[in-house]
């Protein structure tokens, strides 16, 4: 037993190397060239497919697109003057990583925020051990929440610490469907469990 857990953690600490690696490298930028329009540069130490999205503050998509070749760099010069003033994010992810940045369109044209990487945790579930590994870029507070049929059953503070690898044994769980909500500051990731 105690075999399997340690092998498992070597596991979600590999995806995490892995993931830290990956994200680790890779950065964007967003200049603004005139008042309507921004270059966004990106780049990493490795090639890899890259996902571009930028949304308005409702949270709807004006933009989307995939390369569709592994690239180490990549730029676009995007046009804005059709958008309607206010506040976009421009979002690039690789891998499970990504990059923000905040993007103001205003009367005296474009303003960009800093960038801000985040991570997507990884879960995995075995001998009633749920674990997790996280990269929390962002010194949130997190909590773990488990529910069943929309009832919660158990929840969990966390600290803020930046790098999250925790096993928590649910075998006093009833045997069922579950739903786990890990929140980390605004971002909130769900995995599903069978038990």
């Amino acid at each position: 037993m105690k075999t399997i857990i340690t092998f498992s953690f070597l596991i979600a600490t590999t995806l995490l190397s892995q993931l830290a690696l990956a994200s680790g490298t890779f950065s964007i930028n967003l200049i603004p060239k005139t008042d309507a329009k921004a270059l966004l540069e990106i780049s990493n130490y490795d090639a890899h497919k890259y996902e571009i999205n930028i949304s308005n503050s409702s949270g709807e998509m004006v933009y989307y697109h995939e390369t569709k070749e592994n690239l180490t760099n990549h730029s676009k010069l995007f046009d804005f003057s059709q958008l309607e003033h206010g506040v976009y994010k421009v979002e690039v992810k690789i891998d499970g990583a990504s990059n923000e940045q905040l993007l103001t369109i205003g009367k005296n044209g474009i303003e960009v925020g800093n960038s801000v990487k985040k991570a997507d945790p990884v879960f995995s579930f075995s001998d009633n051990i749920l674990k997790i590994s996280y990269l929390n870029y962002g010194s949130n507070q997190m909590v773990l929440h488990i529910y069943e049929n929309s009832s919660l059953v158990w929840d969990k503070n966390l600290n803020n610490e930046f790098v999250v690898q925790k096993g928590f044994d649910i075998s006093k769980l009833d045997r069922g469907n579950y739903t786990i909500v890990f929140a980390s500051g605004d971002d909130i990731y769900e995995y599903d469990l069978k038990r």
